[in-house]
């Protein structure tokens, strides 16, 4: 680092089209405007994010023969260069039996998937020599510490924590975890309240948890906002539409903003639009509770689209139902283009980010989330002018500020 400039390695499971790979890449694109270099290990070369990869990116996959093919093609199509890495099956056998003898004070037992990313890892710490290595998600952050424990390069680990741990892990990830995670040279949390269950259930040492916002790029939210809709519901003239953005999970109660909405329609002309990959039988359970309502009629799904914005920009408001959250990037996207939102104050994130801009609800109540959605849709809502200058307070410069600053700490800690 003589020059000043980071190599960085990211590390996520997989470019599937949630918040956490999102902001992985947005964070990504300001460090590579700075000057600085970013790559991605992706384990499973596959996803829903093909276009928003920044430009100077570079990416490593393992060669493996169930390699998305088509997913392959259409980064490549888009400018984004993939190195592919060997990948030596009796190299994952050894690790696997390197972590079922406790070599790093746990024991991975059946975990093949785990043992090959942890390959994959190594080779690319091996090849690549980033100056440190950060990961994203519970899989990858469990292969990037032991990758970086079993493989002779002194490269600092920087594991950030997206969820509630209480309520997302599994015992067993929280028992791996609890190992894992303060092997890490640092971990970095979400949002303020993460950063207390990190110390609180995982027993990481306070000293290496900070709490770094996730970042949006606002300008680029706003512009790609102006691209046209043509579902008819969106159009002008149509009722307001209250629009959920996400993804089938028991985390994200559906069933409760369904229920909230047919309530609310008792009082209100509005619509309700799920956008996110759910499955027919997820939408047909959504239905049959939507018809039990009465708004069966006022219930619509759209698809996964890798630009969510000019949906958000053209609703009455954005709603978000979930039981537990880490920081909500749907919120802060939402912020940015002047869209009200209504969130469940779920813990952690809703509120530190909406305090004062917008209505918190308790969870799993729908009628104090029906009152909300009443009242937002009738114009109890901060301007969108606000709204845009709070999602400001999230913005890529502020998350590469301290990045950088920590990256360069652990960096300058291992030279000596």
């Amino acid at each position: 680092m003589t020059d000043g400039r980071l190599h960085i390695g990211f590390v996520l499971p997989s470019l599937g089209g949630g918040g956490a790979e999102r902001s992985i890449l947005c964070l990504a694109q300001s460090l590579i405007e700075r000057g600085h270099r970013a790559d991605l290990a992706l384990p499973r070369f596959a996803g829903d994010y093909r276009t928003v990869i920044p430009r100077g990116m570079r990416l490593y996959r393992g060669r493996l023969p169930h390699t998305d093919r088509t997913f392959l093609r259409e980064v490549q199509q888009s400018g984004a260069r993939v190195t592919a890495l060997g990948v030596n099956p009796f190299a994952v056998a050894w690790i696997g039996l390197v972590l079922g003898r406790k070599r790093l004070g746990v024991r991975v037992r059946r975990k093949r998937s785990l043992y090959a990313s942890v390959h994959i890892l190594n080779h690319y710490l091996r090849s690549a020599r980033p100056h440190v290595l950060v990961s994203a998600l519970p899989g990858a952050d469990a292969a990037a510490v032991c990758a970086a424990k079993l493989t002779d390069q002194a490269v600092p680990v920087v594991v950030t924590v997206r969820n509630n741990v209480e309520r997302e892990y599994t015992e067993a990830w929280l028992e791996a975890s609890r190992t894992l995670y303060p092997l890490a040279d640092a971990v970095v949390a979400v949002s303020r309240g993460v950063g207390e269950s990190v110390r609180r259930s995982l027993g990481v040492d306070a000293g290496r948890v900070s709490a770094i916002y996730n970042p949006i790029p606002a300008d680029s939210i706003r512009r790609l906002a102006q691209e046209e809709v043509t579902h008819p519901w969106f159009a002008d003239g149509a009722p307001p539409v209250v629009l959920s953005v996400g993804r089938e999970a028991a985390q994200k109660d559906y069933p409760t903003l369904v229920e909230a909405f047919g309530l609310a329609r008792r009082e209100v002309d509005a619509r309700l639009v799920m956008l996110g990959r759910l499955s027919a039988p997820y939408r047909t359970r959504l239905k049959s509770l939507a018809r039990g309502l009465g708004v069966e009629g006022d219930l619509g799904f759209v698809d996964f689209d890798e630009n969510p914005y000019r949906y958000m920009r053209r609703a009455g408001l954005l709603a978000l139902s979930s039981r537990w959250e880490g920081l909500p990037t749907v919120v802060l996207e939402a912020l940015a283009c002047g869209t009200p939102v209504v969130s469940t104050d779920a813990p952690y994130g809703p509120r530190e980010i909406l305090g004062g801009w917008g209505d918190l609800p308790p969870v799993g109540d729908a009628p104090a989330l029906a009152r909300a959605l009443v009242a937002t849709l009738r114009g109890a809502r901060p301007t969108a002018a606000a709204l845009r200058a709070r999602a400001a307070d999230f913005s890529p410069d502020k998350a590469a500020d301290a990045y950088v600053a920590l990256f360069e700490k652990l960096v300058r800690a291992r030279a000596r």
